[in-house]
């Protein structure tokens, strides 16, 4: 018996797709195909390759941001190739063996599994209160303060399963982790759908938004999870729970109040700048850090402070250039990155002192830092071209990427259920900026560098085998497409040799373009005469690098075009398959 995922949105009104405005969720893609197209209409210098690499970026810009008005998508975003979830079922309620297994043992020890959990906004005391209003069998059941119990206990059993794979080896026991959680979210999504989203707003009500934005997120459906985040922040603000200045500890309500407000605070800061949508929680009057428990049993709390902290700086960038001068969009990057060294410093502290059993999980905050740092880094040369900033940009996207491919050749080691596709890259590539994807192709065309193409490759081909998940299947389409447009200039350069020295699209660090050799070879004058560096026609070297009066450095105008395929950054939303209109 199993609830069908599908069921909720085909139940849907077919108009609700149709009426979508064009433009409603492919505003990113109308606004690259608008410069693309801009920077190939003013470049008519452009030397043939690059034009052709703009031209095929510029096609798939095109079929992307036109997906839903040209290609007819039917498909549930929450759709999971498992016979187990084509069949509906009745909702049942938690059982109390199942609030037997998600209470917590009074001597639990950091070794044991039952430990290692990751928290989150309902604690040991809140769920115990759940628990015993369900088992009482009183008027709570079948209303609505009952189905939003059932959806935070149903959510808090399966990231109690997250973290058994990887402590107990066998293929048997795991396989019923599995089927076990296969059922936890039907019931989940269940209760999900008895939800009256009419009601006044209550804590419970948030909590359960909160839960259950959780859990599209570990399904990998972010823009679900940023609207139901976004709807309990409305609540949290009409309540005026965002304006409480109680210190952490006065009492038990206040508790459960902090901690909702943390982790709404958490999902709206992440989930809105990886969607480029507006933050939805007003700034807490408590500092986000301050809201969290400090329970020292907890080891995963330093890594959950410092994702707090990583966060709250999202949120300020996204509103970084909204200042009135560039002296002031400088200095508050400038700030930015000084909070992020501080942070940085806590991340190495923290890595070097956590136990061995969530040693990996400290490899994905990792990969987080640097996709964030790559973004503050990407949103300052936008603003003033720095040659400094290009490399360290370029360096932290490597580190990003590095740390990643770390994740995917250590999978058994990582929380969480092969389902189609490893749990980890709900947390990572799906819920943290593409950024580094994107400069590390910039690089290799500009500078083709055999190990950035190398890694590249690494991190498209241990995703290949997950192409099952259709996010998984999109993402690759992406990152596939342009490994391959980096193809020919790499295999021009190998034909060529290492002794070949290349004339790249970035400058070095005094300001000027790198130089290249004169050489009569007639096989590096052949590189050249076709290369994206130099004029097939004229054979005019890239000009030299204008430096504007504040001192800052800015690329030649035939070059940019490529800044702002470095500056571009692709929305999550053009992967998901998601039919709505919201």
């Amino acid at each position: 018996m199993r609830l069908d995922h599908a069921s909720h949105i085909e139940d849907a009104s077919q108009s609700a797709l149709d009426e979508c405005p064009i433009g409603s969720d492919t505003h990113h893609a109308e606004k690259a195909r608008v410069v693309i197209q801009g920077e190939l209409d003013g470049n008519e210098r452009m030397d043939r390759e690059r034009k052709a690499i703009l031209r095929s970026a510029l096609q798939f810009v095109d079929v992307t941001g036109q997906r839903r008005t040209s290609v007819p998508d039917k498909s549930s975003p929450l759709e999971v190739p498992h016979e187990d979830f084509q069949r509906v079922c009745p909702f049942i309620a938690p059982s109390p063996e199942l609030f037997y297994m998600l209470l917590p043992e009074p001597t639990a020890t950091i070794g044991r599994s039952g430990s290692i959990q990751w928290p989150d906004h309902i604690s040991d005391k809140t769920l115990e209160k759940m628990a015993s209003s369900i088992l009482s069998d009183n008027d709570l059941e079948h209303g609505q303060v009952f189905y939003q119990y059932c959806i935070c206990i149903y959510v808090k059993a399966i990231f109690h399963l997250y973290q058994k794979p990887r402590t107990y080896k066998d293929p048997r026991i795991n396989a019923q982790f599995l089927k076990s959680k296969k059922l936890y979210e039907t019931y989940a999504f269940g209760a999900l759908k008895r939800l009256n989203f009419l009601n006044a707003p209550t804590l419970p009500f948030i909590q359960s938004l909160i839960s259950a934005a959780f859990f599209m997120q570990y399904l990998g459906n972010m823009s679900q999870s940023w609207i139901l985040n976004s709807y309990a922040a409305r609540l949290i603000t009409a309540l005026g729970y965002h304006e409480m200045r109680n210190p952490l500890g006065t009492a038990d309500l206040d508790e459960e109040i902090h901690s909702a407000v943390c982790w709404c605070f958490y999902l709206d800061r992440t989930l809105s700048t990886l969607l480029y949508r507006p933050l939805s929680l007003p700034e807490p009057h408590i500092s986000p850090m301050d809201l969290i428990s400090d329970n020292q049993s907890l080891p995963h709390l330093p890594l959950i402070r410092i994702l707090l902290d990583l966060a709250q700086v999202q949120g300020e960038l996204l509103n970084c250039g909204m200042a009135d001068n560039t002296r002031q969009i400088i200095a508050n990057h400038s700030r930015l990155q000084e909070r992020m060294e501080v942070i940085y410093s806590r991340l190495q502290s923290g890595q070097a002192s956590a136990p061995d059993c969530i040693a990996i999980d400290w490899i994905s905050g990792e990969f987080c830092y640097y996709a964030i740092l790559v973004d503050i880094l990407r949103s300052r040369l936008k603003c003033a071209f720095s040659p400094l900033t290009h490399k360290e940009c370029v360096s932290y996207s490597r580190k990003s990427l590095r740390a990643l491919h770390h994740l995917q050749r250590n999978i058994a080691d990582t929380p969480g259920f092969m389902d189609p596709y490893p749990s980890f890259l709900t947390w990572t590539v799906l819920l943290y900026p593409l950024s580094p994807f994107f400069v590390l192709f910039c690089n290799i065309i500009g500078e083709l560098d055999m190990d950035d193409y190398n890694l590249m490759q690494d991190i498209t081909q241990s995703l290949s085998q997950f192409a099952a998940s259709p996010y998984i299947s999109k993402l690759l389409k992406l990152l596939y497409y342009l490994q391959n447009l980096c193809v020919p200039l790499i295999e021009a350069k190998q034909l060529m040799g290492p002794q070949l020295k290349v004339p790249t699209l970035y400058p070095s660090m005094t300001g000027t373009w790198h130089d290249h050799q004169t050489s009569t070879n007639e096989h590096a004058h052949f590189f050249m005469a076709g290369s994206p560096y130099m004029d097939p026609v004229s054979g005019a070297n890239p000009q030299q690098l204008q430096t504007p009066s504040d001192g800052s450095y800015a690329p030649a105008p035939d070059d940019a075009l490529m800044w702002q395929l470095f500056n571009s950054q692709l929305s999550l939303e053009w992967f998901e398959s998601d039919p709505f209109c919201y």
